[in-house]
C-alpha cells in the first residue's frame, strides 16, 4: 500500500437528502477503530431514534487500504446501501472515517437502482459539508547513543522535524522518533557522518 497522506474528518458533520417521502440523513465522523465506528452506529441511533435503516460504511485508516474497513446494508436489499456508500468513501480520499446513513421511509419503494443511488448521494452530500484535515503519512524507527553524541544527534533530529514519541535517558539515551519516509534516507547519512557510524536509525516493527 503507498505511504500517502490523506485527509480525515475533523469534526462530526450531517447532511440530508428527500427522495420520494423517503428521508436519508449521512452522519459522518472521524473513526480510527472498529470499537470507535460501533460507538458513533450508536450515537447516531440515539440521535434519529425509530428510523426504518442505519447503514454503514467505515475505513479505520487510509482510504486505499481495503484490510481494514466494514460495511453494512442493515436490512435494506443486498448491496444498495453499504457498498455504495463504502465506494463513495474510498472515492473521496477520505480515511478513519464512518458514515451512518439514517433512512426514515417514505412509503415509496426506490427499487435497486434508486436505493444506490440515494446512499451513494446522501454519502456524497456529508463528504462535502464535514471540514477535514490532513493526516501526515510517518514512520517509527528508535535510535540509542551515548550522552557525549548528544549535541550531535539532536540538532539532526530538530533538522529533520523529527517528532519525539519516547523518550529514556538511563544509561544512553532511547529515542523513539515518527519521520516522514522521504526523511529518512538523508537522516541516515547525517547521523552516521556526525557519530562515525555510532548512531543509527532502526525501523520499529
Amino acid at each position: 500500500m503507498p505511504d500517502l497522506d490523506y485527509d480525515i474528518p475533523a469534526a462530526e458533520a450531517e447532511a440530508g437528502i428527500e427522495i420520494k417521502g423517503s428521508r436519508f440523513i449521512a452522519c459522518i465522523a472521524h473513526t480510527a477503530t472498529p470499537d470507535n465506528g460501533g460507538d458513533f452506529l450508536a450515537e447516531v441511533k440515539k440521535r434519529w431514534p425509530k428510523a426504518s435503516h442505519y447503514c454503514t460504511a467505515s475505513l479505520f485508516s487510509a482510504p486505499n487500504n481495503s484490510q481494514e474497513m466494514a460495511y453494512s446494508d442493515d436490512g435494506e436489499p443486498s448491496g444498495t446501501a453499504g457498498r455504495p456508500m463504502l465506494m463513495a468513501l474510498q472515492n473521496s480520499g477520505v480515511g478513519e472515517v464512518t458514515v451512518v446513513v439514517v433512512r426514515y421511509f417514505g412509503g415509496v419503494k426506490l427499487g435497486t437502482g434508486g436505493l444506490q443511488r440515494a446512499y451513494t448521494e446522501a454519502t456524497v452530500a456529508v463528504l462535502a459539508e464535514v471540514e477535514k484535515e490532513q493526516r501526515v503519512f510517518k514512520r517509527g524507527f528508535k535510535l540509542s547513543f551515548a550522552y557525549t553524541d548528544q549535541g550531535d544527534v539532536e540538532p539532526l533530529l530538530v533538522e529533520a522535524n523529527a517528532e519525539i514519541e519516547s523518550a529514556d535517558y538511563t544509561e544512553s539515551v532511547q529515542l523513539k522518533v515518527l519521520l516522514r519516509p522521504f526523511q529518512v534516507e538523508a537522516l541516515q547519512k547525517k547521523l552516521q557522518a556526525a557519530t562515525r557510524g555510532r548512531v543509527r536509525l532502526d525501523a520499529l516493527d
